[in-house]
């Protein structure tokens, strides 16, 4: 039993540690859309033009931040999840209690398994991706309407 306990928990740390990096990547793809935002605007002839890269630019802030956030809360669950530490448990119920008293989850969202907050923050790595792609099409479009 206690063999299962420790491959359960070092299958946590992975998790949480293949997530961090993942989060890690979509960083610096944010940065990449940013920088075509700034692209777009600067190779924009009107404002018109440069209105749309700006309202993408500040969803891709707002995504940065949070994958910022996500980032070191599973590195920091990765850490609670290594089975050399003194638990070897990720502290999820630990990470409920704060981001609840924080008021950034609902009571209702409490208790989920890892592999289903890995699943949430891949939809931020995704969604990273898809607006940094919207931001190199949208400097294409405007360097071509240029």
């Amino acid at each position: 039993m206690a063999a299962d306990g420790a491959r359960s928990s070092s299958s946590e740390a992975w998790i949480a540690h293949a997530v961090t990096g993942a989060l890690s990547g979509a960083l610096w793809i944010g940065v990449v859309g940013l920088a075509f935002a700034l692209a777009s605007v600067w190779m924009s002839a009107s404002p018109a033009l440069s209105a749309l890269p700006l309202l993408v630019a500040l969803a891709q802030l707002w995504l940065l931040l949070r994958v910022a956030i996500d980032r070191r809360l599973f590195d920091a669950l990765a850490a609670s999840a290594d089975p050399n530490v003194q638990t070897g448990q990720a502290d999820l119920a630990g990470l409920d209690g704060a981001l609840t008293g924080l008021g950034w989850i609902a009571s209702e969202r409490t208790g989920r398994p890892l592999p289903e907050r890995a699943r949430g923050a891949m939809r931020l790595v995704r969604a990273s991706l898809v607006l940094a792609a919207v931001q190199l099409c949208l400097s294409l479009l405007i360097l071509l309407l240029r």
